[in-house]
């Protein structure tokens, strides 16, 4: 059994979630009403391949690494609420916010999701530009092996069992990483 242990905090502006519980780096997710972004999150704010990127028109974002997630939605005035994950409950930030009753997974399954596009020129330090004819660019921070190559989201998927029935279902899904795809 795995057990997948969670705090959450409200009124708190998308910056301050990421300050606060953001280790190391990490992959964010970001979307607003013009724009999806992927940015990587290093000393503790959101950096683009050009460089820092603003969050003040994010309504929701997922910011991941291998320790953890922290997922973000807008709810009103810049504030919203901050829910942060984690298999190790050492993983989530001391003080931040209430602790969310754990979810106890009797099975955990590793799943891969395909990006769309293949990478494309030019590639800068620690980025990759990928390109589908149907969305056009997304700028991914991940190095890859050349030309025309495939990126995949990782995440763990956690399986729990309903008490009355004993119906097996995924009850949640943690994302973990960006990877060249070896295929």
């Amino acid at each position: 059994m795995t057990i997948l242990y969670g705090r959450a905090a409200d009124g708190i502006s998308l910056a301050d979630a990421i300050r606060a519980t953001i280790r190391g780096r990490a992959v964010a997710l970001l979307a607003s009403p013009g724009r999806y972004q992927v940015a990587e999150i290093r000393d503790s704010a959101c950096h683009g391949p050009a460089g820092p990127c603003p969050v003040d028109e994010v309504f929701e974002a997922r910011a991941f690494n291998l320790e953890a997630e922290m997922r973000w939605l807008h709810l009103d005035g810049g504030q919203g609420r901050a829910v942060v994950l984690a298999e190790n409950e050492a993983a989530l930030p001391a003080g931040f916010g209430q602790a969310v009753s754990p979810l106890t997974a009797v099975d955990v399954l590793s799943q891969r999701y395909l990006l769309w596009g293949r990478s494309i020129p030019p590639r800068r330090d620690g980025w990759t530009r990928l390109h589908a004819a149907r969305i056009g660019v997304l700028d991914v921070p991940l190095t890859v092996s050349g030309d025309r190559r495939r990126v995949c989201l990782t995440a763990r998927e956690y399986v729990s069992v309903e008490p009355v029935n004993g119906n097996a279902h995924v009850a949640e899904e943690r994302l973990l990483a960006l990877e060249e795809d070896s295929r």
